[in-house]
């Protein structure tokens, strides 16, 4: 109950800070266009954004949109030092689970995050909208075995892949504009994704004694790890906060968003809740073209629970204790009307800080692009 009381009272000490802001004129389309982040991809443990700028559209206005996104993750990463993943991870012949001496039997070298987004928003009255998010999911993720001789000399390292893809979970918000500039807002996150995805993993490698191959390791069909899954398997409550100011070709704003985890999954574990609070600033070239900047910073939590289908010596991915951290990610965008009802926007990121409970995968590079219709009475 201290823990519910706790994250609850997060919840509304963050829309109280953001509450307080100075009355802002809104910003029309060209200014905020690029500024659409990262939806919801509640699944993983290394966290991706879940933020969505809101803005109003007016009694019978509408938006929809199609998004995609892409986070590329390499290397691995304990709080802030880079680690090598033969020094965590080995698997010894006839020894069932790690090699002495390891934590686990294998570990992730890199891992790409797909996201197919839709989205639709309509205009109730000139203060109240509604959003609906659907995504698709495509994740792949590299692994490598340090395998060892009964005696403990290594023989060679094994690598194999594993991947899924499916539809993630959908969201819906409500969204109430208070004045000009500030927005509030309150979002479901239904879990339409799996849980309950499995995988097969064939590792190859070659004896560096012999230089021949090794005999393929077969590893399947397994519970996939948590950053594998498509879903969280709860439904997540999340609150946010938007301001927005325009100063001619200039504009600026900020948003913060909560994701509040409710309850336990089906397989006995809860992902970390998360706290996001994005800023930007836009500059308009001219009425067709706006170049935008922003810094976000990512907070999330450790996974409460386990799956017990799930081995946590298999690999980092698969350990709860190795999830959650923070990240700050500066991007920049680009977006442009094709005419008045079509644009086109893009942006690129890159992590400037990165503090993970690993050992974790770091991300290296984000990037997205986007197709908007938008109508407005």
């Amino acid at each position: 109950m201290s823990i519910l009381i706790k994250k609850i009272s997060c919840c509304f000490a963050v829309l109280s800070f953001f509450s307080i802001s100075v009355y802002a004129e809104e910003m029309d389309h060209s200014q905020h266009g690029s500024n659409h982040d990262m939806s919801e991809h509640g699944s993983h443990d290394t966290a991706t954004s879940s933020m969505h700028i809101h803005h109003e559209h007016g009694a019978d206005g509408f938006m929809f949109e199609y998004k995609f996104m892409r986070m590329n993750m390499k290397g691995l990463l304990d709080g802030t030092n880079s680690v090598n993943s033969n020094s965590i991870s080995a698997a010894r012949m006839g020894v069932m689970g790690p090699a002495p001496g390891f934590d686990y039997r294998m570990s992730p070298t890199k891992m790409t995050m797909d996201m197919h987004m839709l989205m639709a928003m309509y205009g109730i009255s000139d203060k109240i909208s509604i959003m609906g998010m659907l995504h698709y999911l495509n994740n792949e993720m590299d692994m490598v075995m340090q395998m060892q001789m009964p005696n403990g000399m290594p023989m060679g390292d094994m690598f194999g892949s594993m991947d899924t893809s499916g539809i993630g979970d959908s969201r819906i918000d409500i969204m109430y504009q208070l004045n000009s500039g500030l927005t509030t807002s309150l979002g479901l996150s239904l879990p339409t994704g799996s849980i309950d995805e499995k995988i097969t993993m064939t590792m190859n490698g070659t004896n560096i004694s012999t230089g021949a191959a090794m005999t393929p390791i077969v590893n399947g069909p397994l519970q996939a790890p948590y950053s594998m899954q498509l879903g969280s398997g709860t439904y997540d409550l999340v609150p946010a906060v938007t301001y927005s100011k325009s100063l001619g070709v200039w504009s600026i704003g900020g948003q913060a968003t909560y994701i509040f985890r409710i309850g336990e999954n089906d397989n006995q574990y809860t992902l970390g809740d998360q706290l996001e609070v994005t800023a930007w600033g836009t500059y308009s070239i001219n009425p067709g073209f706006t170049l935008s900047s922003r810094i976000n910073i990512l907070n999330w939590e450790k996974i409460d629970g386990q799956d017990p289908d799930i081995n946590p010596m298999m690999a980092p991915t698969s350990d709860p204790d190795a999830s959650g951290g923070k990240r700050i990610d500066l991007l920049f965008g680009l977006s442009g009307h094709i005419n008045k009802y079509h644009m086109l926007s893009a942006e690129i990121g890159v992590p400037i800080y990165q503090d993970l409970n690993g050992p974790q995968l770091e991300t290296d590079v984000l990037y997205g692009v986007s197709y908007q219709y938008i109508y407005s009475q």
